[in-house]
């Protein structure tokens, strides 16, 4: 009977009808806020996409690419893979049988000597491998005068430690003929107090990046890229580089690489002798 008459009041069918607004309102709130963050998501993916090419960490082996020439220096980076001439073969490499393997190129940094004061190091620059270097130097102190280099690089603190390691012992560095060194092996190779390079090499830098995991915000991954990329000019002025080989660097993108030419290697100070193809020693008999 109450309802009965409650359906007859005015004031009955306004207060239910402003309910009912408000309950509608809400939903539409609430899907309009569900449409602008996909499509915020959509957007940011497809500028990801379209801006920062992602970079292809599983391609390994020889990729065969044109060697770089005046105003054409730019080429793709394969973090796993090192780029060969076309008709050409991977390094060969004191105390090493064979030539380094793609398997060796992708695997983390090794070690291996000749006896007659060379050192091979093939491989990727990881976290911890400046640790390794040291250790092996410690094993066989005063002995290394010469590191032969053929790695597409990888960690930067460790390039840094690994070269400063190897200035404060007067060792020599070399990219033999056909070799790799990108990324931040440059800065390893930096470390040499002498300096050589093939006629044939591959000595290439771009930006600093890190890992998605490893990014934080978008202002921590700004400001420690910023950081990084201070640490790498100071660490190449103070090596006797010159600093214009790290502005390169910081233009261009990090899934390219900019390949220094010969007369670049020797304006920039990257190589300190003759760039005649240096001869590697005699192989192992193993």
């Amino acid at each position: 009977m109450t309802r009965r008459f409650a359906l007859l009041d005015p004031d009955y069918w306004r207060r239910e009808g402003e309910a009912e607004g408000a309950m509608l309102r809400s939903v539409f709130f609430v899907l309009v806020t569900a449409s602008i963050a996909m499509l915020a998501l959509d957007l940011s993916s497809m500028m990801q996409r379209a801006g920062d090419p992602a970079i292809d960490m599983e391609r390994t082996g020889p990729v065969e690419m044109e060697p770089p020439k005046d105003s054409d220096q730019e080429r793709p980076y394969f973090p796993k893979a090192a780029p060969v001439a076309p008709g050409t073969r991977p390094p060969e490499m004191p105390g090493l049988v064979d030539r380094p393997s793609p398997s060796q190129l992708a695997s983390r940094m090794t070690f291996t000597a000749d006896g007659a004061g060379n050192l091979a190091a093939v491989g990727r620059i990881e976290p911890g491998t400046a640790a390794d270097f040291e250790r092996m130097l410690q094993d066989k102190p005063g002995t290394i005068k010469k590191v032969y280099l053929h790695s597409p690089g990888g960690s930067v603190s460790d390039a840094i430690a690994m070269a400063r390691a190897i200035r404060k012992a007067s060792i020599s560095t070399i990219v033999p003929e056909n070799a790799y060194c990108a990324s931040s092996c440059p800065l390893l190779f930096a470390g040499g107090v002498e300096r050589e390079a093939g006629r044939k090499v591959w000595i290439g830098v771009h930006q600093v990046f890190t890992l998605p995991s490893e990014t934080g915000t978008l202002h921590e991954g700004l400001a420690n890229a910023q950081r990084i990329s201070a640490e790498c000019q100071e660490h190449l002025v103070a090596m006797g580089v010159d600093p214009r080989a790290w502005i390169l660097a910081m233009k261009t993108a990090k899934h390219r690489l900019y390949v220094f030419t010969q007369k670049e290697l020797t304006d920039l100070k990257l190589v300190t002798k003759s760039n005649a193809a240096p001869e590697p020693p005699a192989k192992s008999s193993g």
